[in-house]
């Protein structure tokens, strides 16, 4: 019997000293891959391992390292993956190497350059590419600028010395990275107990240097998921609306993207309902037509409608030209209504007419009908009285004749 409990010791001993051995190797983890679909915004990237262990995922984006394997994109990410069970980890970041994808994407003119140095007619061609980085290459005054090859460089990230291909690393080159600061061999897993549950700060300097010691003390937030556009998604605070992931993907449809055209803009509800079922039938339809309408007093304006009178803003300039015209008062002066619509193609010929007419108006010749007194007794006239001479075109003189 005290043979047995030695054996039975020195098993004991021994698989705790290959565990121990297991966590502070140092190893590298197989089957780890991080996705960044192209789709509408926003950008998920998504990480994964090929394995049935429990994983750790440290973004370089400053957010505690956690079990979070979704993140919103950013340029120049990283992510080190660690496995909970052997200690093995890698870390895999922003690769600006194009992929050749397929998807819709508009014919418009908008030239990036991506971070791989190659120019791209729009962001839509580059990320359809793979490439998510990328930089305006439209200069100051509207000129294409030439797209530049990144230079290497080097950051350390996570005790790992990687080049974000974006030509703005810390270090020129690898060896100032390894001889500055950077630890190539990174710290030993530990753990640190939060409100979210376990995790790795990535420092070495944890509480627990077991993760199942830290699981057994910590209050492991228990699982739950919620249905979200990218399907079921644990949020890691134990306030899901489903406990089991099964009942969650039972009740959970994954919506299919749809858009709505919305000023001028394809957007994706997130409901399924959008009225197209295709980015590049929605960017064809929304696209508004330039149209103009011409404005008294402003000229040729596009609405923003694509409803406009005239396709053409030279048909609208040649229609809208107002001529110069011009009517006459009646009093001997020329007014031009600003409508193009006036009687007189020029002013002479307005005034010339006008003047005429003021003048024939003045010397027409008015027969006298008959003289009246106050009273309307009609009389040959007599002096000192007032008396009113009726004209035959209806008008009437008042009119004292004074000895």
């Amino acid at each position: 019997m005290k043979n047995f409990y030695t054996l039975l010791f020195v098993s004991l001993l021994a698989f705790s000293t290959s565990n121990v051995l297991a966590q502070t190797a140092p190893c590298s983890l197989v089957g780890a891959v991080v996705t960044v679909p192209y789709s509408a915004p926003p950008i998920m990237m998504h990480a994964a391992v090929n394995g049935m262990s429990q994983y750790t995922y440290g973004w370089n984006d400053g957010t505690p390292v956690g079990s979070s394997s979704q993140k919103p994109f950013y340029s120049g990410w990283c992510v080190t993956i660690t496995d909970l069970m052997t200690g093995c980890d890698t870390t895999i970041c922003e690769s600006c190497i194009p992929t050749g994808g397929v998807g819709p994407c508009t014919m418009q003119m908008d030239p990036v350059c991506g971070c791989d140095g190659a120019p791209y007619s729009n962001p839509c061609n580059a990320m359809q590419q793979g490439i998510f980085s990328y930089t305006s290459a439209i200069g100051p005054n509207g000129q294409t600028l030439p797209c530049v090859v990144p230079t290497p460089s080097w950051d350390c990230v996570n005790g790992a010395c990687l080049d974000p291909q974006t030509g703005n690393g810390q270090y020129p080159t690898f060896n100032d990275c390894v001889l500055d600061s950077c630890i190539v061999m990174p710290p030993a897993p530990s753990w640190d107990c939060s409100s979210f549950g376990c995790y790795d700060p990535g420092t070495g300097q944890g509480a627990f240097s077991d993760y199942f010691i830290c699981d057994s003390i910590c209050a492991l937030v228990v699982p739950s998921w919620d249905c979200t556009i990218a399907g079921c998604v644990d949020p890691g605070t134990g306030l899901g609306q489903y406990t089991t992931q099964a009942n969650c993907q039972s009740m959970c449809i994954p919506t299919a993207p749809s858009w709505d055209c919305i000023n001028g803009a394809c957007i994706d509800p997130g409901t399924g309902l959008g009225a197209y079922n295709s980015l590049g039938v929605c960017n064809s339809a929304c696209a508004i037509t330039p149209s103009w309408d011409c404005i008294v007093g402003q000229g040729c304006i596009d609405p923003g409608t694509g409803q406009g009178v005239y396709n053409s803003l030279v048909t609208c300039n040649s229609a809208c030209a107002i001529t110069p015209s011009w009517d006459c008062d009646g009093m001997g002066t020329c007014t031009d209504p600003g409508t193009g619509t006036g009687m007189y193609a020029s002013q002479a010929s307005c005034d010339n007419a006008c003047i005429v007419n003021g003048v024939e108006e003045q010397t027409t010749n008015k027969k006298l009908l008959k003289i009246t007194d106050l009273l309307g007794r009609e009389i040959k006239g007599f002096k000192n009285d007032v008396l009113f001479y009726i004209y035959d075109d209806g008008s009437v003189e008042k009119r004292i004749v004074i000895e």
